[in-house]
């Protein structure tokens, strides 16, 4: 049985999608051997307090491991871990690099940026997107730094493919960065330029998750979304 962390979280809720027979695991870590673990768990990045007290929940799964040994752990980190820009030194980039440290034997996964189908509140530039294609919100802000937007369904499926992979550093990515900025303008979309915080310029340090690759595109579905809500696509992005 694969025990999840975090099973309430974006990527967590639909790990145990994939996996109906996968358990929830909560700040209380059950006492009993689980055949594998997915550390999925984290605290929201922007409360600086919240990722430094992290940290003990990390060293409790470890000294968990080390007691139960499960056969596989699949860590999820950060790509801020290996970015350049004002994230190296946040509280959360800290935090995911001592994860790493405290798990040495484990697959380390590393997603780039997630997106799913729903907006979220402050968080997932891909489905506020859609929506402003749609016309149903306001873009009051577009980056310029580049993304790697990544379906949390390919994440959760390179998670799952980490379980059976050696131990080791490996991505979950699309290798296509694009900006937020000429994303949108592909769908004649514009807003005033978005100073973002923190910044961070993605870099392509670990090969894929073996046997692993991303299978959804990016403009496919956002195309798809624009197609359901009945507006059709062609009136809304530019093919060049």
């Amino acid at each position: 049985m694969i025990g999840v962390t975090g099973a309430t979280g974006h990527l967590g809720r639909r790990i145990l999608d994939l996996l109906p027979d996968a358990v929830p695991i909560h700040r209380e870590l059950p006492d009993r051997r689980l055949a594998g673990i997915i550390h999925t768990a984290a605290p929201d990045y922007r409360d600086t307090i919240e990722a430094l007290r992290f940290r003990r929940f990390n060293e409790d799964l470890s000294i968990w491991t080390e007691f139960h040994r499960p056969d596989m752990i699949v860590c999820v980190g950060s790509w801020w871990e290996f970015a350049t820009g004002t994230c190296e030194d946040l509280a959360y980039t800290r935090m995911k690099r001592a994860q790493a440290r405290m798990f040495p034997n484990a697959v380390h996964v590393i997603p780039y940026s997630i997106y799913g189908d729903e907006p979220r509140p402050g968080r997932g530039f891909i489905p506020h997107l859609v929506n402003a294609i749609n016309g149903n919100a306001n873009i009051v802000g577009l980056s310029t730094e580049l993304r790697d937007f990544i379906h949390v369904t390919d994440v959760a499926l390179a998670c799952i493919a980490g379980l059976y992979a050696d131990p080791g550093t490996y991505a979950a990515a699309t290798w296509e960065p694009i900006s937020p900025a000429n994303l949108a303008g592909e769908y004649n979309l514009t807003a005033p330029d978005y100073e973002e915080f923190p910044t961070a310029e993605p870099h392509y340090k670990h090969a894929p998750v073996p046997y692993w690759r991303h299978t959804i595109d990016l403009r496919d579905h956002i195309d798809a979304h624009l197609y359901s809500s009945g507006r059709g696509l062609s009136s809304h992005r530019s093919r060049t």
